[in-house]
């Protein structure tokens, strides 16, 4: 019996997600409801499942084309995601790939997407989100990947905007008037201080 134990941070490799995915993908059968749950993103996605090798090449050229960012700090908000994000791409525009399975269908389709459904072996329906764990749209590391509903992916925008890792990137500006050096988001990531340096006193002037 297949496991479903993923790759951990440590040992999650190119080629040990690629492993994985084979097996996945080796194992996969249609549901036997496929034919009452059609959609055009079903039969995509289903597509892809159905020629391994194709799809598999397509993986690969992913997730090596990728640029590995180094892993962040330990900290609060990447927890869900620890290691460095594998990024293609940008925040603003995350990149797609172009498909076209052996059967004939042509279709576009975000990478982080294509990597979540490869590696896991599922067919995705309309109202299913892949989600970013680690806060960056660009990322396609199969374990900063999860799968959640449209109110999940909505809740997940504001906190990479609280994260100031917003779409349009670090220093996201505040919907206010102030200026603008008080709009930039602070790194989160930059160690602070526990305590405000206390500034001295002026010396009080002698009396005369």
């Amino acid at each position: 019996m297949l496991s479903d134990r993923q790759p951990n941070p440590e040992e999650g490799t190119i080629e040990n997600w690629l492993s994985f995915a084979e097996a996945k993908n080796r194992d996969w059968e249609p549901s036997p409801l496929n034919n009452f749950l059609q959609t055009d993103r079903r039969d995509a996605y289903q597509s892809l499942l159905t020629h391994p090798e194709y799809s598999l090449d397509l993986l690969k050229l992913c997730l090596t084309e990728a640029k590995q960012r180094s892993a962040k700090p330990y900290h609060i908000q990447n927890i869900e995601a620890p290691g460095g994000c594998w990024e293609s791409g940008t925040q603003i525009d995350p990149a797609r790939v172009r498909a076209r399975t052996p059967d004939g269908k042509a279709f576009v389709v975000y990478a982080y997407q294509l990597v979540y459904v490869l590696t896991r072996a599922l067919v995705l329906d309309e109202e299913d989100q892949v989600r970013h764990m680690c806060n960056n749209r660009a990322c396609i590391r199969p374990d900063h990947l999860a799968i959640g509903s449209a109110q999940q992916n909505i809740q997940d925008d504001e906190r990479r905007k609280y994260a100031g890792n917003s779409p349009r990137g670090r220093g996201q500006t505040l919907d206010a008037r102030i200026s603008k050096n008080l709009q930039l988001r602070p790194d989160p990531w930059l160690q602070e201080p526990l305590e405000r340096a206390k500034e001295p006193r002026p010396p009080k002037p002698k009396p005369t």
